[in-house]
């Protein structure tokens, strides 16, 4: 955990010193963005975000590159039952990803779509993947404000509901399961 803390600190240097590129392209770009996850679907926890992204402009229109992050999960439990199917504790999910993400036009205010795809490097999660719309909104010549809102799914460790133990005491097993984890995203992130 040592060594990761360092190694999110070392990003986080690396994007306070660099220096800003023009979007015209054939550039370095780096991306920072924060918000808050709404969960959906079978598993309605939410959680707060912490992504940076790396890569390459190729041109005004198209960035490749890859990121890492944080996701702060809450407790979990299934509600409305005397035993709950699934839990989770609460816990910080580090993702690592492959990113692409295309803004439509050269304009001080412009439409973006924005796609991730990875996989959880700890917690014994598995792949997840995050499709989102937005505006860039430049605040100059290098660097801009983004705000989406997205889709994601992530398959996270559980621990399921096994099965009782014997006929005569509510005593139970759990056992660890990956499912799938649906959410909508909402983003505000700063581009440099």
């Amino acid at each position: 955990m040592k060594k990761l803390f360092l190694f999110a600190m070392l990003i986080c240097s690396a994007c306070v010193l660099s220096n800003a590129q023009n979007t015209s392209g054939n550039c370095y770009r780096g991306f920072v963005d924060a918000g808050y996850d709404v969960g959906i679907g079978d598993f309605e926890f939410g959680r707060f975000v912490i992504n940076t992204t790396h890569g390459y402009q190729f041109n005004p229109y198209i960035f490749f590159g890859a990121g890492t992050g944080f996701h702060f999960m809450s407790k979990y439990e299934t509600k409305g039952m005397g035993i709950p199917l699934d839990i989770r504790e609460s816990k910080v999910d580090i993702p690592i990803y492959a990113n692409a993400h295309v803004n439509y036009t050269k304009r001080k205010i412009a439409p973006f779509i924005d796609g991730k795809a990875g996989t959880f490097v700890n917690n014994n999660g598995g792949m997840f993947w995050n499709l989102s719309a937005g505006c860039r909104i430049s605040t100059n010549e290098h660097q801009a404000v983004n705000i989406s809102i997205g889709y994601a799914t992530e398959k996270l460790e559980f621990e399921t509901f096994g099965h009782f133990i014997n006929y005569t005491s509510l005593k139970y097993t759990r056992e660890p399961r990956v499912q799938n984890a649906e959410c909508v995203t909402l983003r505000i992130g700063y581009e440099f």
